[in-house]
């Protein structure tokens, strides 16, 4: 089993991929994107479906949570997870997955931005996000709050959700 087959393991249920030939191609002509990037440049080429990538994308980002271990930032505050990682998507990857594990592969359309980050007891979480929490998380992205006087009473909700999940870390 290569690498690429370790690290991307739910692709061949969405495709007829042949490793050994994906392997050869893209570490002989295309060694220096990442592989979802590379699924990407195969799909613009029009060699691959779109959901192959954002899949791999998808599985990507879980391996890399997988081994990540959160830091706390030396200073206190209102803070962003250090571990998140915001995926903007066509498809209903997480579903789809879900799906494929029950033994049914279907191709789910939505758009929608998905966050994945490793909670303070080692878990990852998959959080698909609204626009509205998306706003209230980029007022989180330039740094650390004193207090959380920042969040309008509209998202107060939002807030604690994302305090109780530990998307947003009080310290």
């Amino acid at each position: 089993m290569s690498t690429l087959e370790q690290m991307f393991p739910s692709l061949t249920l969405f495709s007829d991929l042949n490793w050994e030939t994906v392997t050869s191609e893209y570490l002989t002509g295309y060694g220096d994107l990442s592989f979802p990037e590379y699924l990407q440049q195969k799909h613009i080429e029009g060699d691959c479906p779109p959901y192959l990538f954002e899949l791999a994308y998808f599985e990507q980002a879980l391996f890399e949570l997988k081994d990540l271990k959160i830091e706390n930032p030396p200073q206190k505050g209102i803070f962003l997870n250090p571990t998140s990682l915001f995926l903007s998507l066509e498809f209903d990857i997480k579903k789809m997955l879900e799906n494929a594990h029950q033994g049914e592969i279907h191709i789910i359309e939505k758009q929608h931005v998905v966050c994945l980050f490793k909670n303070q007891n080692g878990q990852i979480i998959s959080i698909e996000t609204s626009d509205e929490e998306l706003f209230l998380l980029q007022k989180l992205e330039e740094g650390p709050r004193e207090d959380s006087s920042f969040v309008e009473k509209e998202h107060q909700t939002f807030f604690e959700k994302f305090l109780q999940n530990g998307l947003i870390l009080n310290l």
